[in-house]
């Protein structure tokens, strides 16, 4: 029970016995005409008694009723949104910011590099990573200087981050492309 339903039922109890001490048994005042019925003077202690209780149910505010609000339904979450901490998507964002936030303390001649290891000891040098589905990596790169794209299960990759020192002939800082639920950054 609410707190509003519960202050109305105790006020509702406090009026049934405030009408029963005073013998109302309508909802009028019956102390009204009382005094010139009985016809009795100003003065006497029944009029004075009278006259209170009279101003007490003048004054007596009736609560109101308590104020429902409608019944929201909970939010029903998907198989996604209740695992997303074990998706690709997770983990491709917690491993963006984190090259971020090695970059800016890298000095200008190093830059970080991926390469994805896989079973049986391939490597891939990664120029881009994407989540393909829930559990899905798609790896861009290169093998032995071959361009390749990987579709895996993020159980069957292992990323490693490292340091490489920028060649001459190469572009400085090159970024890796992280694509994560449809939307591509460069880190």
């Amino acid at each position: 029970m609410d707190i509003s339903t519960k202050i109305f039922f105790e006020e509702a109890q406090r009026m049934k016995e405030l009408k029963k001490m005073l013998g109302i048994e309508k909802n009028i005042n019956p102390f009204e005409n009382m005094v010139e019925k009985a016809k009795l003077s100003e003065s006497s202690a029944f009029n004075k008694h009278i006259k209170e209780k009279s101003d007490l149910i003048k004054r007596y505010d009736f609560p109101s009723l308590p104020k429902y609000e409608p019944i929201k339904m909970p939010n029903i979450l998907t198989f996604e949104d209740n695992n997303n901490f074990q998706s690709a998507g997770s983990l491709l964002k917690k491993l963006a910011s984190s090259i971020q936030e090695w970059r800016s303390a890298l000095p200008e001649n190093m830059q970080p590099a991926i390469i994805a290891i896989l079973h049986g000891g391939i490597q891939i040098d990664v120029d881009r990573l994407s989540q393909e589905s829930f559990h899905g990596i798609r790896i861009e790169g290169r093998i032995n200087g071959a361009a390749c794209v990987l579709l895996a299960h993020q159980s069957t990759v292992q990323l490693l981050c490292f340091l490489q020192e920028i060649q001459p002939p190469e572009l400085p800082k090159r970024q890796i492309g992280f694509v994560i639920d449809g939307e591509e950054s460069k880190v």
